[in-house]
C-alpha cells in the first residue's frame, strides 16, 4: 500500500549488494521516458514518474555497481539501457574516495545525478533553483521505490564537485550528488 511505503521509507547505511535486475526494475519505475518530443530549443522534453521544471530532465543518473571491479555507466532512459563510460581509472578512483568519505560503498550501488543545467536555463532564466529541485524529486522518487521494491537506499552526504569535475572535466555538468542502493 502506498501510504504503507512512504511510512516505512527509511534511509539505510547496511548494504549486502546489488544486481542489475535490482536496478532495471528501479530504474524503470522511477525515470524511463514514458513520452518525449523535442522543444524549439532542441532539447528533449519527457514526461516520467518523477516531475520536474518544464519537462526538462536535467538530471542523468550515473551508476556504479558493487563488482570485483567498478565502472561508471549512463543511464539512457530513453530506450532503458547502461552504457559504460570510457574514465580514467585514477579519476574514478579519486571519485569513489570523495563519495565513500562518510562512509564505506563497499557494497552499495551508486546513484550519481549529472545535471545539465543548460536544459533548464535554455527556458527558464536563474534555473539553478529548478534543477535542483528536479534532483531532489528525483532523489525521492528513487527512495520511495526503493522502499516499495525492498531495496535499501541512503543519499549520500557530498556533492562530491571536485573529483567529478575531474571526470569529465565539463563546464555544462555540475554534480547533483548521488544515493546508496542496496540490499
Amino acid at each position: 500500500d502506498f501510504i504503507e511505503t512512504i511510512m516505512n521509507r527509511r534511509s539505510l547505511k547496511d548494504f549486502q549488494g546489488l544486481s542489475l535486475s535490482d536496478i532495471s526494475t528501479l530504474l524503470y519505475w522511477c525515470n524511463k521516458i514514458n513520452s518525449f518530443h523535442i522543444d524549439e530549443t532542441g532539447y528533449i522534453l519527457s514526461r516520467r514518474t518523477v516531475p520536474s521544471g518544464g519537462a526538462r530532465h536535467p538530471v542523468d543518473i550515473l551508476i556504479s555497481l558493487p563488482k570485483e571491479r567498478r565502472t561508471l555507466s549512463y543511464y539512457n532512459p530513453i530506450d532503458h539501457s547502461l552504457s559504460d563510460l570510457l574514465i580514467m581509472d585514477k579519476e574514478f578512483q579519486l571519485f569513489l574516495d570523495e563519495v565513500s568519505k562518510n562512509f564505506s560503498v563497499n557494497n552499495a550501488g551508486i546513484l550519481w545525478f549529472s545535471i545539465q543545467h543548460e536544459k533548464t536555463s535554455s527556458k527558464y532564466y536563474n534555473p539553478e533553483s529548478l534543477y535542483w529541485k528536479d534532483t531532489g524529486a528525483l532523489l525521492y522518487c528513487i527512495q520511495i521505490i526503493s522502499t516499495y521494491l525492498g531495496l535499501k537506499s541512503c543519499p549520500v552526504g557530498t556533492l562530491a564537485t571536485d573529483s567529478f569535475n575531474k571526470l569529465f572535466k565539463s563546464s555544462r555538468l555540475i554534480s547533483g550528488g548521488g544515493i546508496l542502493i542496496g540490499k
